[in-house]
């Protein structure tokens, strides 16, 4: 740019040219630049060629800085307003609107000329390859707002937001090429990779991932440029492979795995890209916990059923190993009997294998009952149902006495515990197990009465009363684990009055938990006995004489504690 004007020359103090060019007097009778001209630095080297008013660049000019060209386009009140272009070592740096000298609004930013160079000839042979590093919207001298930004090849990296110079909120992140095919140098972009959200560069929230043959391969939740949180996952035919969650972009937590012809052959735990098998070392931590299933006094049915179940669970992952289909199932159940038969002790066992067979993430026990779900407002009872499923989440969630939940037909709060619980199980079918428990006949008429419930579950197990030759063993047990002991008389007084109760015909017999009361009660007559004497050995403290089965039996003892 040349202006001709007629020029006035200001100088610095050791009479170095500062200024040539327009000038009018200020109210001070100053000269002042005003119109057009040119100001150079104490070297004498040219700063700006240009407009002027008052003493201020306004209109059109030219920066240079030490003899090289760095700005030329518009001016307001001496700063770069307007359009305009920005230099670098002599080459456009960026190009376009310019607001309080930063670059602000609509621009394109150019690579530096060392960046494209290994590329030129592949831009000279295709124009439309001859692409800036960025064009599209800037705030305060930084990409923000919608643009798009390019390789060094030419090819289309990505389009879409940008925040202070990030990539960051919708987008699509196209693939890199060294080697573009016909096809993709026609169009200059290569397939999409990523179509989705950013955050500072890297994909993070909802997004698609594509292969290069524009095949989807994922979609789901991102985080820091890995897949994290639920998605899913699919075969080059389209059809999902894996649904569930995943951290760093492998299969980790809950999910469903998928053969090619759409069906599920796995539902259960992943981990680090593997579903749960069962190693040598898993299948140790389930024997350990079947031998402990199978220490508990009695209960021959229960045993069974549940050795059925985690057999069937076991040839399920065989079959899944041989790309068969699994069979699925509800893990679900029913624990129908009388009190103190062991309902509570099997469920937490039962929690941990469902844990070590892949079941359950975590196999822990929650218990509840009535109280802990049913609130007594409008509601609330939807809430305190969640509390409770978000507690026993991964786990075992026991309820006991379940027919409880509803007293009558209408009984709203109980309906709506129901209700909620329906959801529960809908909501975290893969990831939660729920055991109902109470009276056989109470049971039964309570899933009867609620055909949704019913439907949940299909396994059903009956804990029968312990026979009089049980009790005795649990009463034994507590003996061994409490440190007591007893010789030969105290135990057949024991035998006969158990052999003489007739456990059938006495309603609600509590099973296990009559023998504690009988226990505690017998350490209660012995505590009465030995603080009579003076000492007391050991001995005498571990030991339960006949005399105090008789007390007891003086007392009624064995009527009194149903």
């Amino acid at each position: 740019m040349t202006y001709n004007y007629a020029e006035k020359e200001l100088f610095y103090p050791d009479r170095t040219i500062m200024y040539r060019g327009g000038v009018k007097k200020n109210d001070f009778g100053h000269d002042i630049y005003d119109g057009k001209g040119m100001l150079f630095d104490q070297d004498g080297e040219l700063l700006f060629e240009g407009e002027f008013v008052n003493h201020m660049k306004q209109g059109n000019g030219i920066m240079y800085l030490k003899g090289q060209l760095i700005y030329q386009g518009e001016f307001i009140q001496n700063k770069k307003q307007g359009h305009g272009i920005l230099y670098k070592d002599g080459h456009k740096h960026y190009e376009g609107h310019f607001r309080n000298d930063l670059m602000d609004g609509y621009g394109i930013l150019y690579y530096e000329e060392d960046v494209t160079s290994p590329y030129q000839a592949l831009r000279a042979q295709y124009p439309h390859l001859n692409q800036p590093q960025y064009e599209g919207d800037f705030v305060h001298g930084m990409k923000k707002g919608k643009g798009k930004q390019y390789y060094p090849n030419g090819f289309l990296q990505y389009e879409g937001d940008f925040i202070w110079h990030h990539m960051q909120g919708a987008g699509k992140l196209y693939y890199p090429t060294e080697s573009p095919t016909a096809e993709e140098l026609a169009r200059g972009v290569t397939t999409c990779h990523y179509e989705g959200h950013f955050f500072e560069d890297l994909k993070h929230g909802k997004g698609k991932v594509f292969s290069r043959r524009g095949m989807l391969e994922a979609e789901g939740q991102f985080k820091e440029d890995k897949m994290t949180g639920h998605g899913t996952l699919y075969y080059a035919n389209g059809q999902a492979s894996y649904r569930g969650e995943l951290v760093h972009g492998k299969k980790h937590g809950r999910g469903d795995y998928f053969n090619e012809d759409g069906k599920i052959i796995y539902s259960g735990e992943f981990i680090n890209d593997e579903r749960l098998r069962i190693t040598p070392e898993i299948e140790q931590e389930i024997t350990k916990l079947q031998k402990q299933l199978d220490s508990l006094v009695g209960l021959p049915n229960v045993k069974k059923e549940l050795h059925n179940l985690i057999n069937f669970i076991k040839i399920q992952s065989l079959r899944v190993d041989h790309g068969l289909t699994s069979f699925p199932i509800t893990y679900h159940l029913v624990f129908s009997g009388n009190p103190g038969t062991g309902k509570t002790t099997v469920a937490r066992i039962i929690g941990q294998i469902y844990k070590h067979l892949g079941v359950l993430s975590s196999g822990h026990f929650v218990e509840t009952d009535r109280a802990g779900l049913v609130a007594g407002y409008v509601g609330q009872t939807a809430l305190k149902v969640q509390e409770v499923v978000n507690k026993a989440k991964g786990g075992v969630l026991f309820i006991d006495e379940a027919y409880s939940l509803i007293h009558d037909k209408q009984d709203a709060f109980g309906k709506e515990a129901i209700d909620s619980l329906l959801k529960a199980m809908e909501d975290l079918r893969d990831d939660l197990v729920i055991i109902v428990a109470g009276y056989t006949e109470l049971m039964e008429e309570f899933l009867q009465a609620n055909p949704g419930f019913k439907s949940r579950f299909n396994q059903f197990v009956q804990f029968d009363n312990f026979s009089t030759d049980e009790l005795f063993a649990i009463f034994a047990m507590l003996c061994q684990t409490n440190d007591y002991q007893f010789g030969e008389a105290f135990a057949q007084h024991m035998k006969v009055q158990l052999r003489q109760m007739s456990i059938e015909t006495i309603p609600n017999f509590s099973n296990g938990r009559y023998i504690r009361n009988l226990f505690e009660k017998l350490v209660t007559i012995q505590s009465n006995r030995l603080i009579q004497q003076a000492t007391i050995s050991k001995e005498e403290l571990m030991t339960f004489e006949e005399q105090d089965i008789l007390q007891g039996l003086s007392e009624k003892l064995f009527d009194n504690t149903f």
